[in-house]
């Protein structure tokens, strides 16, 4: 599907889903789609926030200051690296200190590539490949909390 320039139009969170469900190519309807995010973001240990016509979902793991996110994008690419840039900052201020994300699309590393250019100080990631051919990315955010 078509991704949607947020600085034209704000997408509701249920176009936002349809759009990245449809290009991550998900393999469910909808609603089930859906229904399953529905159940995510009310479990514990959830942080969710929205920047533009990006949605980005964190899992806190049991190590503080850790967690295991995605973005469900439908925003164009220039947007989605700005938003990208909003969600490190305002993940690290809520208390994030390292975050992880696996994906298939290699595109999206350029993402990180362009972060890391101008990426604030103790700010950094790295790539590994995964088993099935995918990547992993462990983005550090900044500085571990006591020991700045």
């Amino acid at each position: 599907m078509q991704m949607v320039d947020s600085n034209q139009r704000k997408l509701t969170s249920e176009e936002i889903i349809g759009i990245a469900a449809s290009n991550t190519n998900v393999g469910r309807p909808f609603k089930q789609v859906k229904e399953m995010l529905t159940i995510e973001w009310s479990m514990p240990g959830v942080w969710k926030m929205r920047n533009g016509n990006t949605i980005f979902v964190v899992h806190k793991s049991k190590i503080p200051g850790y967690g295991y996110f995605r973005a469900l994008n439908a925003d164009t690419a220039r947007n989605f690296l700005e938003s990208s840039r909003v969600f490190a900052d305002v993940a690290y201020k809520v208390g994030f200190d390292v975050v992880v994300t696996q994906f298939k699309d290699a595109t999206i590393l350029n993402i990180f590539r362009a972060i890391g250019k101008d990426q604030p100080a103790n700010m950094g990631y790295s790539v590994q490949k995964t088993d099935d051919g995918g990547f992993q990315v462990t983005l550090v955010l900044g500085a571990a909390r006591g020991k700045q």
